[in-house]
């Protein structure tokens, strides 16, 4: 991925769009949703600024069937959360990494946000210079990387 060409300060009329947007998706994860007899939990804390979420998936081989979770975050950690919730399902584990990675190197690096089902994502783009929220934005997505990471240390041994 090229360097992101959205380095412009964002005006008073995208802020306000951008915060609409957060709100309305930030309304999906309000109360937990927990899966009953997920194939793994896992749960994550950001030591930065005490963020935590537990995160169920279910999985058929590679492929993700189902979410779960109960958030504690700020809405960059909620909006990750419903964003994953919306689009996960039926997406395969490579897919998840790759998204999640993507979302990595736009906070830390500057690079474009995903695109597709994942485009929303982009709302994560105006803390990018706001290092001490990175840990609540990239909470939901290390917490599925962990989980796959643990489905597929339970399969090969």
């Amino acid at each position: 991925m090229a360097e992101s060409s959205v380095t412009a300060p964002l005006d008073d009329d995208l802020l306000e769009l951008y915060s609409t947007r957060l709100k309305e998706l930030t309304r999906d994860v309000e109360g937990d949703h927990r899966l009953e007899g997920p194939d793994v939990s896992v749960d994550r804390r950001s030591p930065i600024c005490g963020s935590t979420m537990t995160l169920d998936l279910s999985a058929e081989g590679e492929r993700v069937t189902g979410i779960g979770y109960a958030v504690r975050a700020c809405s960059l950690g909620q909006l990750g959360t419903a964003v994953l919730a919306r689009h996960l399902p039926g997406k395969s584990f490579a897919e998840a990494e790759q998204v999640s990675e993507e979302v990595r190197r736009m906070l830390k690096e500057g690079q474009d946000p995903p695109q597709g089902d994942w485009k929303d994502l982009e709302l994560l783009f105006p803390a990018i210079d706001m290092r001490h929220r990175h840990g609540s934005a990239l909470l939901p997505f290390e917490a599925v990387c962990e989980a796959i990471a643990e489905l597929r240390s339970r399969r090969r041994g």
